[in-house]
């Protein structure tokens, strides 16, 4: 049974803000996730995962097989130069969508990542996660692109057999240029800003009531082995969504 517990971050100074949920799969499983907005640009529609181009013509037929046989050419002909449209367009979005991705992640993005994490771990003295297997980072990228497509946070929570996941969905790409400019952002907020709350006595690690505030932190200090973190970026590379998952082993 999942309960869902929903909280209000504050304003940040920037004109984001920031609202996360948290959501108990388990007593092992837990999902905290920022969402992100920018109030100084107007809200812009999320392009689908992809474009499907229909065309129709229509050619009168004529009851000579004549007739009948430049029909059909023109059809043809008609179809040849959509088909080979649709495979320019097809085309022009793949090499855009490549080339923002190129300029977006770097080589090392990924243990620029999990170095963060333990940076912040070692301020507790908890011992260091290390980087999950790849087929779990490429798991974490997919579901952070199945996310992104349903715009659904946590939606394929569990398909990577993750035990906790930190998500920060629908930031804007112009808001931080590189992977790692993004995951650091998000990876300061989850853990300074929230336990801030902690330290302060503001919220109760032992309140369930007060997860929606501080789960983000409580995960990343969580008695777990290793980590996979995983992007994805809308075709037009202008959205990006950030998936974090913790394993026990």
């Amino acid at each position: 049974m999942k309960i869902n517990l929903f909280g209000n971050m504050a304003k940040y100074a920037t004109c984001a803000a920031f609202a996360f949920a948290f959501t108990s799969c388990s007593d092992h499983a837990s999902v905290v996730r920022y969402e992100y907005h920018e109030y100084e640009q107007e809200a812009e529609q999320q392009p689908s995962p992809s474009e499907v181009l229909n065309s129709s013509s229509s050619v009168k037929s004529s009851s000579s097989k004549k007739s009948a046989s430049s029909s059909s050419s023109e059809k043809a002909a008609t179809s040849s130069s959509s088909e080979k449209s649709a495979a320019s367009s097809s085309s022009s979005a793949r090499s855009s969508s490549s080339s923002a991705e190129k300029s977006f992640f770097s080589e090392t993005w990924r243990e620029d990542c999990l170095a963060k994490i333990n940076e912040y771990r070692a301020t507790e003295n908890l011992d260091p996660l290390t980087l999950a297997p790849e087929e779990k980072q490429t798991c974490t990228d997919q579901e952070a692109a199945d996310d992104l497509a349903e715009n659904k946070a946590h939606g394929h929570f569990g398909n990577c057999g993750e035990g906790a996941q930190n998500s920060g969905p629908n930031f804007n790409t112009s808001w931080r240029k590189t992977a790692t400019e993004a995951t650091d952002a998000f990876l300061k907020m989850m853990w300074e800003d929230e336990k801030a709350l902690v330290t302060s006595g503001e919220r109760d690690p032992d309140k369930k009531e007060d997860y929606s505030y501080i789960g983000h932190y409580l995960n990343m200090k969580g008695n777990y082995k290793t980590v996979a973190c995983g992007i994805a970026l809308t075709e037009d590379g202008k959205k990006g969504w950030l998936n974090i998952n913790f394993f026990r082993k």
